[in-house]
């Protein structure tokens, strides 16, 4: 939604090298040596559409990220949304609907994705008015290739729609519109900034990136002025992933 371990072997036999005397003791002190073979570190468990849930991260973290006080969760999806008819086949912005929002139905079409799941969190509905906002996704892919496929795929997707205007369509509002900064990979996760132009002020950064099997798609936007909370949520996120 956009502007929206293994079998583990007997004890090893261990042999020592016994002092017999106070002088061996202060001329030659003790060895020991072990023998046997090293066991090998057990497989990780695999993530599955089952606990993809799991990695998603509290609404109270997301909100430190985004320096917000309050953060709920409005909206649990298991399918990716649909921002596609905001962006006009002529306009020259339909394919950077990825920049435009996270988790997006037409961006992951060809994937070869599996499972999905995703939220949107902002201030509680409560609240006379919000000023932060973010959707964090994780989405599952049926092999390791398939996801760095997906993610190299949108490294040049997302330059292509780099250092540009977009014009976000709204039914009964006036356009949104946007700029949209340079693309940046750091530490395996590619961000880029977009600041709206009007009719408000809203500053957003988009992040992507993948590990193993896991691709973890992110949007946070504030308010208060630039973020960085969407690598951060990215980042974090892809720490609970199984052999991170």
């Amino acid at each position: 939604m956009g502007f929206y371990l293994p079998m583990t072997p007997g004890l090893p036999a261990v042999a020592a090298a016994l002092c017999l005397s106070t002088a061996a003791l202060v001329t030659a002190g003790c060895a020991t040596t072990t023998s046997g073979t090293a066991a090998p570190a057990p497989a990780p468990p695999m993530t599955t559409a089952e606990t993809l849930p799991a990695l998603l991260l509290s609404a109270a973290d997301v909100g430190s990220a985004l320096s917000a006080s309050d953060m709920a969760v409005t909206s649990d999806v298991t399918k990716p949304w649909n921002d596609s008819a905001h962006f006009t086949a002529d306009s020259g912005a339909a394919g950077c609907l990825a920049v435009a929002g996270a988790a997006q139905q037409g961006v992951y079409a060809e994937s070869g994705w599996t499972a999905l799941h995703g939220q949107v969190l902002r201030e509680p509905p409560t609240a006379q008015a919000w000023s932060h906002y973010a959707v964090q996704a994780v989405v599952l892919f049926p092999s390791t290739q398939a996801a760095t496929d997906f993610f190299a795929r949108s490294t040049d997707s997302w330059a292509g729609c780099s250092n540009r205007e977009l014009a976000y369509a709204q039914q009964l509002a006036p356009d949104q519109l946007w700029s949209i900064g340079s693309t940046t990979t750091d530490s395996g996760v590619l961000a880029v900034a977009r600041v709206q132009r009007g009719p408000q002020q809203w500053s957003c950064q988009r992040a992507l990136t993948v590990h193993g099997t896991v691709g973890v798609d992110v949007e946070a936007c504030s308010l208060d002025g630039p973020t960085v909370a969407a690598a951060w949520i990215a980042q974090a996120i892809a720490g609970r992933l199984p052999g991170a």
